[in-house]
This record gives C-alpha cells, sequence and structure tokens, in this order.
C-alpha cells in the first residue's frame, strides 16, 4: 500500500404463526434494531444459483419482505468463473436503474432506506471496458456507485479520497468529537432528496472468496446475535506499517467511548489477538495479511486496513471475507488501490456506534468518510447491542378474515410522554400508521397475507424498532 500523496440466549426470527395460535395473547416480537428488514432491497442475479440459494437464506433469517426482493440477469461465464469488474454504463444499465424501476413500480421507493446485494455480482465499477482488466485507482466499488446513485464524483475525488459522505458523523481529526450516532431513517428525514443510498454485499463466493454453505452460516450465526449485548474485547492492533499509522490517531479516543460501555473493554496493542484472548466484539488491524482468530462474538465487526482485501483478482493480501470464517458479522475491503488514505477506511468509531446500538450497515457508513472504493460485507442488520424492543399487538383470533378488522400495538412500559411510532405493513408494503390500524381486507385480493406491525422507540438518540408478522387467509368471496 503506497503512502499518498456475558451472554444471553440467542434468539432467531421466529417463523409465521396462525392467528388461531395466538388469540388473546400478545404477539411476540421479532427482533430488529435501527434499520429494519422492511426497509432493505435484497438484490439477487438471477443468473447465478448462488446467488439465489444466499438470498433466500438471507430472507428467511432476517425476515426481508418477499416484494422487497428484486432481481436482475447479469449473465455468467460458462466456465464458472465470476466477474470482479463491470463498466459504469453495464452497472447503470443492468443494475442500477432496473432494480429503482422495480422498486418504483412496487410502490417501495420510499420505504426503501439502503440496498443489500447478494453474491454474484461483480464487486468493482470501471469507468469504461479498457478499465475492466485491472484496478485502477479511480475505480468504485459497486457499493460505492450505488452509494452515489450513478451520479460519478470527479475521477480526483475518488483517487484522493476527497469525496465526503454526507453520513460521515467523525472524527476527522485528532480531538474532534464526533456526531452523536444517528439511524438512516432519521438521517434520510434531515436529507429528503440528497439522502445517499448505502448498500452492502452478503459475500463473495467466487475465487479467493468464502463457500456459499459458508456464507449462509456466518449469516444465520449473526442473525442470532441480536440484542445479545455480548461482553468483550475490541482489539486495536497498532504497528509501525503504514496501514496501521494512518489511522492510529484515532484509536485512543474511540478505545475511551468503548470502556464507557459496560460490556466492553478496549485493548489497543502490538499485534493481532492471541489465541488466549476472550470474546471478541470487534477488531481493526493495519497488515496485508493477518491471522483471523475464531473468537468473535455474532454480529461483531472486523476489518484490517489494506490495499487488496476486496480485489479478488488478485491472490495477494488476505481477503475481507476471511474474517466471516471467524465469526465476525460484518467487515469490509477495497477494490482497488486506494493508497494509506483513513478516509477511505473504517473509523475506529464504528465500534462505539455499534455499542449505542446501531445496526451495522448503519454504524459503518458513519464511519467511513470517503466509501466509493469499499465494499462492506456480510450481515448489514447485525445489531448485537441494539436493546430488545417488545411490542405487544392485539388483532382477530380468527385465521381467515373478512371485511374490515381491527389491530391494536402498545409498547408496555413505555413513557406515555414520549410516545412510540407505529407502522403496519401488509405483504411488506405500508398499509398504515399509529396504533390502532383498521384493515379493510375487501380491498386485497383473497388468499393468504402477512401483516407485520412495527414498533419504533427512541432511545439514547437512535430510533430502534421491533416487529411480529403473522399469516391470515382473506375470504370476501371475490368482492372487490
Amino acid at each position: 500500500m503506497p503512502a499518498p500523496g456475558g451472554q444471553r440466549r440467542a434468539r432467531g426470527p421466529r417463523p409465521w404463526r396462525t392467528a388461531a395460535a395466538l388469540a388473546a395473547a400478545a404477539l411476540l416480537p421479532l427482533g430488529a434494531a435501527a434499520l429494519g428488514p422492511h426497509e432493505v432491497a435484497l438484490v439477487v442475479n438471477d443468473a447465478s444459483m448462488e446467488s439465489i440459494l444466499l438470498a433466500q437464506a438471507y430472507a428467511r433469517v432476517r425476515a426481508v419482505p418477499e416484494c422487497n426482493v428484486v432481481r436482475v440477469s447479469l449473465p455468467m461465464p460458462e466456465d464458472g468463473s465470476q466477474p470482479v469488474a463491470m463498466t459504469r454504463a453495464d452497472f447503470e444499465e443492468k443494475v442500477f436503474r432496473p432494480v429503482q424501476r422495480e422498486l418504483d413500480a412496487r410502490g417501495l421507493s420510499t420505504q426503501i432506506l439502503a440496498w443489500v446485494y447478494s453474491c454474484g455480482f461483480p464487486t468493482r465499477v470501471a469507468a469504461d471496458e479498457k478499465g475492466l482488466a485491472s484496478p485502477g485507482t479511480k475505480d468504485l466499488s459497486v457499493t460505492g456507485a450505488t452509494f452515489v446513485r450513478c451520479v460519478w464524483p470527479s475521477e480526483r475525488d475518488v483517487e484522493r479520497g476527497l469525496y465526503v459522505s454526507p453520513l460521515f458523523a467523525g472524527p476527522s481529526e485528532p480531538g474532534e468529537t464526533p456526531a452523536p450516532a444517528q439511524s438512516f431513517d432519521q438521517a434520510r428525514n434531515a436529507m429528503l432528496e440528497d439522502m445517499p443510498l448505502p448498500a452492502s454485499m452478503l459475500a463473495w463466493t467466487g475465487p479467493r472468496g468464502i463457500g456459499l454453505d459458508d456464507a449462509i452460516a456466518a449469516l444465520e450465526r449473526s442473525a442470532r446475535g441480536d440484542c445479545d449485548r455480548p461482553e468483550g474485547t475490541v482489539w486495536f492492533a497498532v504497528s509501525g506499517d503504514v496501514r496501521s499509522v494512518c489511522r492510529d490517531w484515532q484509536f485512543a479516543a474511540a478505545a475511551a467511548a468503548v470502556d464507557a460501555h459496560d460490556v466492553a473493554r478496549a485493548v489497543v496493542a502490538s499485534n493481532t489477538p492471541p489465541a488466549t484472548t476472550g470474546p471478541l466484539l470487534g477488531c481493526m488491524a493495519g497488515a496485508a495479511d493477518v491471522r483471523i482468530p475464531k473468537k468473535f462474538v455474532p454480529g461483531s465487526f472486523a476489518e484490517h486496513l489494506t490495499s487488496h482485501a476486496a480485489t479478488f483478482d488478485r491472490p495477494k493480501q488476505t481477503k475481507a471475507v476471511k474474517w466471516m470464517l471467524g465469526g465476525a458479522g460484518f467487515t469490509s475491503g477495497t477494490v482497488a488501490e486506494p493508497y494509506a488514505l483513513w478516509q477511505k477506511f473504517p473509523n475506529a468509531w464504528i465500534f462505539p456506534r455499534m455499542l449505542d446500538g446501531l445496526t451495522a450497515m448503519e454504524a459503518w457508513y458513519q464511519s467511513v468518510r470517503c466509501p466509493l472504493q469499499q465494499v462492506p460485507f456480510g450481515d448489514p442488520l447485525a445489531k448485537p447491542w441494539a436493546p430488545d424492543i417488545e411490542p405487544t399487538v392485539e388483532g382477530p383470533g380468527e385465521d381467515t378474515l373478512r371485511g374490515v378488522v381491527e389491530f391494536r400495538a402498545s409498547l408496555p412500559g413505555k413513557n406515555a410522554r414520549k410516545m412510540p411510532r407505529f407502522t403496519w405493513l401488509v405483504d411488506g408494503r405500508t398499509a398504515g400508521s399509529g396504533s390502532v390500524f383498521k384493515w379493510n381486507t375487501a380491498r386485497w385480493e383473497d388468499g393468504p397475507h402477512a401483516v407485520r406491525a412495527v414498533v419504533r422507540d427512541e432511545r439514547g438518540g437512535i430510533r430502534h424498532q421491533g416487529f411480529f408478522e403473522i399469516a391470515y387467509f382473506v375470504d370476501n368471496g371475490g368482492a372487490p
């Protein structure tokens, strides 16, 4: 890299339940934090069976609504290899615009706050066909291209890391106080049409990546750690390597913020975590090659600032997705030579933000000043330190519904002076708001439907959420 110019029981999503099984009882919640599964678009390459299977697994473990899954078709080479790059024109024509049109057609554009790519997509976006063969210092990642919505920054700003993400919350220099943790919906409400489009990728399963089974296992493990508030160590590895030196100014203040949480302690040391280290809540290193300990708690974040962590067509350097094999729930790496510019890599404050309860994806985007050449991998909804939000919902006790039916939601123990927000979804689409939802089933086709109650509750400046989904059968005799 050149120099610049103590856990609780794990819980996973519960399956749908019938109304009869829950009659006269409070509906149990499905865990969710600041960013919810109904707010992400899950993008799948229909030409890749691995892309389809990984997306299906993630939709299952995270309860992503079916209507949020969008398929595009990027032809795969007949030799079974996986392309690592595509041109800007192809990305815009074959991925970005088709997905956006489909979300518009489904009425989901205002509901979606982020995109999540399955595997089976190139990680790098080159300016033109000349750049497909080898990564250039001005190339963007597929998630970076999504973030700017194909409004391409200048090549100078990309190469030198001068682009500043509107989601970045600092610090940018020693002694600067970072902005408070903020969820995506809060940022969108403030920025409106200027809100960028955060994106991540579930895994890379091509050459030098991880296997499909390993990727599924990593995502399942991450989901099981929701809201468990695990205890352990955040490890900052420092050395004389430029990969470490460019970022180690951040470590002392971030470590102090980590130590302020009662479940965590920070270690700043001249080596990576030894085998004797207890549970790891996260790791930030600076090295071309790393020994990855299998000590990470579900949903944790780990990475090593280096040039080729996400250039999967190059054999050298440890690849970012290998952290997922060690148990980390989220990681990231660059797709082109980034130089030793800290602006292009996660800031050490990602750990305090996750400990504050943000999802991994939200904490990551608040912690990267110039995310245009990075690809975040893993479970974007990982949230080990989010509070357990448990709504109570009263609704019909019958499995089959007709006419107008009423649901009521509440959040037990909540101070009435600071009311939570309730949203109701039918088949994944927003259908109502408020604590009372009157559903006119006659406006929906006869057949099975899913009703999801989502509650948002602001704690410590972050809007956390919990939800529960229940299946009904609508039978109005075919009446319009």
